[in-house]
């Protein structure tokens, strides 16, 4: 089975936590790596080339390419940009395909711009069309307005219709699903990422970044940007400075995320500047350290030496750092919302909190230093999610759905090309 897999905002194999860089980035790069172990299984990643130092053709393994097509200036760009590039992306991806030896069997598309690519090859080249929202605009309204291209709600109830097959990453976001969009339960699964254990793992002490004594240190990993909720740990240490002056003095907060430290991405991103001038009003510069994104391999080392993660999100499909976290046997301190909610057991494996609301987030905190004694250890933790996500599980059951849709496919079926033939998304 040759799989045309199709990552047109980001390369997933960009450095994680930047803009539009994040868990699907990791979700990408993980599948398609197991998937690549499957006998007789090949993939190749489109992706829009974002520099002139990336090779047009990065050879992964024997059985997995990523192939930078040109689309638009060659540099990074907002993702509300990126819509009026994609005629040009999908035309490079029609050529590249058109050169080709031998044919591709099935599209698999991720995020909605590379949707509307694949529904274009699915037509073009009467393929079976599978997709992975990620995320969908119409549940991140609901927490947060603006910010979204104004197509984007539009372009994703059409894919659901579209699609041959819908992957969901949690039952909470199938139900959504459903009820938005009325997509039938034949065309619409669930199946959970998992976590690469052998890459997340506890670290010994000798290696793990400083923190002093009288440190209680906490972590942050992801983008930033305002749904991913940053904002509300800092108001939640403003809380405790006043309800719990002797936890406050010992608490720290590293942040990883946001673009490379010093460069013109980290300089430019809004939200970095509206926490750090919140954090200078309320007299909390000291309490928080910017560390900027970090290579995946280095994770390890930070989520290990933290007395936990925060995870204050405001929307999540899933929440890739969550398991990451916990494989390292480290508690994690969540948002109740979506599947973050139940792969954090309460009480067992970290704690929970309201969303948007700093004074539950700063009592949750109060709450795990005076009972963190009472978690699971370390390695029982680490053991709890290790058995329930993994990577191979999720490439197994993605297997079976392109597996099944291939074989059934009936050549000839899909012929039209979307849109009256124009490459220009609706």
């Amino acid at each position: 089975m040759k799989i045309c897999l199709l990552s047109y905002h980001c390369c997933p194999f960009s450095l994680i936590g930047g803009d539009g860089v994040g868990g699907m980035n990791v979700y990408i790069k993980e599948l398609s790596a197991a998937l690549a172990e499957f006998p007789d299984v090949r993939i190749d990643i489109f992706t829009r080339r974002q520099s002139p130092a990336r090779k047009r053709i990065k050879v992964v393994s024997p059985r997995l390419r990523v192939i930078h097509l040109k689309s638009g200036p060659v540099k990074s760009l907002d993702r509300r940009e990126l819509y009026e590039y994609l005629p040009e992306f999908i035309e490079n991806l029609v050529e590249f395909i058109l050169a080709e030896k031998e044919p591709y069997d099935l599209v698999y598309s991720h995020y909605w711009l590379s949707g509307l690519a694949g529904e274009w090859i699915k037509y073009r080249f009467d393929l079976p069309l599978v997709h992975t929202f990620h995320t969908l605009a119409f549940l991140k309204k609901q927490v947060l307005e603006g910010g979204e291209h104004e197509y984007r709600n539009t372009a994703e109830r059409h894919l659901a219709r579209v699609a041959d097959r819908v992957i969901s990453s949690s039952r909470e976001e199938k139900g959504s699903l459903t009820r938005e969009f009325g997509i039938s339960a034949g065309k619409l699964g669930v199946i959970y990422p998992g976590v690469n254990k052998a890459l997340f793992c506890p670290v010994p002490g000798e290696e793990l970044p400083s923190c002093t004594e009288s440190e209680a240190c906490l972590l942050y990993v992801g983008r930033i940007e305002p749904v991913k909720g940053l904002m509300d740990i800092a108001a939640a240490m403003g809380v405790l400075k006043d309800r719990a002056p002797e936890l406050f003095a010992r608490l720290c907060l590293k942040v990883i995320g946001g673009g490379h430290l010093g460069q013109e991405d980290f300089r430019a991103n809004g939200e970095i500047a509206r926490i750090r001038e919140s954090l200078g009003a309320q007299g909390l510069e000291s309490k928080v350290q910017f560390l900027g994104s970090m290579p995946q391999e280095e994770l390890k080392r930070f989520y290990s030496a933290a007395e936990a993660l925060v995870v204050p999100s405001l929307y999540e499909s899933f929440g890739l750092v969550v398991v990451e976290a916990l494989a390292c046997g480290t508690p994690v301190l969540v948002s109740k919302i979506g599947k973050m909610q139940s792969i954090v057991k309460d009480g067992c494996t970290g704690f929970s909190f309201r969303p948007n609301d700093p004074a539950s987030l700063a009592a949750c905190l109060q709450y795990f230093f005076a009972h963190k004694d009472s978690l699971w250890s370390p390695e029982r933790i680490r053991s709890d999610v290790t058995e329930r996500f993994s990577w191979d599980r999720t490439a197994g059951q993605t297997f079976r759905v392109m597996e099944g849709l291939v074989k059934n496919h009936v050549k000839g079926a899909t012929t039209r090309l979307p849109r009256g033939g124009t490459l220009r998304p609706a």
